[in-house]
């Protein structure tokens, strides 16, 4: 069984904030690559073909013609056995959504939506460079709750220097939405807010302003029935994204697109090339994890969610380590029986207890 991933890299203009392959292109440009796109998952010559998940990202896809993901939908479909209970999300700007296209992604079979709110701040919202407002964001979730979408999710960032993330999450669940990832405003090289940030140190929060709006949305959606089931994402029960799970859980998943990943669940893993000429000449990067990369990688990212790690699917005694003892006792970690898990109190530090354990 596997996990599917489809990178839509076009975007109608460029955030601040972003180090992701995404960039504005022509019609022409989008109708090569999704010919190309299709090709290659009519062409990928699996031997698992049975589809728990199916998540295209971005970049943005609602920024194309909905009848072009369709059509790859379509594509996967008919070159795959897509589980009739298989999450199929779709992430969304709330600038580019209609109810036009609401409606072709819901008929299509998609059953799960992620919108790109980051927030509802309007000074913000211009400071990120983001093409929608409070307005638009709310009506967006509105619409895809009208055309019959019930799972609905919304990213917000954490360090703006202005506005409200528990406001702002109170408006997003009191218009439908059940799933919410909160992710700490990450200042990347080669990105735009980096120069801002070099030259105007004041324009987002210290790290300790941010871990308090962190916290305070913690509480908020704890108060109000989210789960936090990882470290940056919160959903009422059920609704947590299947998708991503896989990915905690280090189950297959395959990459189609422009620098997108694929891994076999076990040591290899590989990655489509990030570059648009390189993607077309299908070059590729691979990489076979050692089992010491592997322990820490069920480590890492099992402790970064509600999940945890068991202690014997990794290949090294932690038995015996005085730092896993002594976690243990002092309660940053639990375990029960052989499955280790971290105290959710901690998840905001989550690196530098991992980097210890793994020290």
């Amino acid at each position: 069984m596997i996990r599917i991933y489809v990178h839509i890299p076009f975007c109608d203009s460029k955030c601040i904030y972003c180090a992701f392959a995404s960039f504005v292109a022509e019609n022409g440009v989008k109708n090569q690559y999704f010919d190309f796109l299709n090709n290659e998952i009519i062409n990928s010559n699996l031997d698992d073909k049975v589809v728990s998940s199916i998540y295209f990202g971005g970049g943005t896809p609602s920024s194309v013609e909905p009848k072009q993901i369709v059509r790859t939908l379509e594509t996967i479909k008919n070159n795959f056995h897509v589980l009739s209970d298989a999450e199929i999300t779709i992430e969304c700007n709330p600038c580019s959504t209609s109810q036009e296209k609401l409606f072709s992604y819901y008929n299509a079979g998609f059953n799960r939506i992620s919108f790109g709110v980051q927030s509802l701040n309007n000074s913000m919202l211009k400071f990120l460079s983001r093409r929608h407002d409070k307005r638009v964001a709310l009506q967006a979730v509105k619409l895809a709750k009208k055309v019959g979408f019930e799972n609905i999710s919304a990213d917000l960032i954490l360090g703006l220097k202005k506005g409200n993330v528990v406001r702002d999450a109170r408006a997003l669940i009191n218009v439908g939405v059940k799933h919410i990832s909160a992710y700490m405003l990450q200042v990347e090289e080669g990105t735009q807010l980096k120069a801002l940030v070099l030259d105007h140190s004041d324009v987002i929060k210290n790290d300790d302003q941010a871990v308090k709006d962190y916290n305070r949305l913690c509480n908020f959606l704890d108060n109000h029935g989210f789960e936090r089931y990882e470290i940056s994402n919160f959903a009422f029960n059920g609704f947590q994204s299947e998708h991503n799970l896989g990915y905690w859980r280090g189950e297959k998943y395959i990459g189609f697109g422009l620098s997108a990943h694929s891994f076999d669940g076990k040591n290899k893993r590989w990655a489509n090339s990030s570059n648009l000429g390189d993607y077309y000449k299908r070059k590729i990067v691979q990489e076979v994890l050692s089992k010491e990369e592997i322990d820490e990688e069920k480590i890492m990212l099992g402790l970064r969610c509600y999940l945890g790690f068991n202690l014997k699917d990794v290949s090294f005694d932690l038995e015996n380590n005085k730092n896993f003892q002594q976690m243990i006792k002092d309660k940053i970690l639990f375990r029960e029986e052989d499955q280790v898990r971290l105290n959710p109190k901690y998840y905001e530090i989550s690196n530098s207890i991992i980097l210890k354990l793994l020290s």
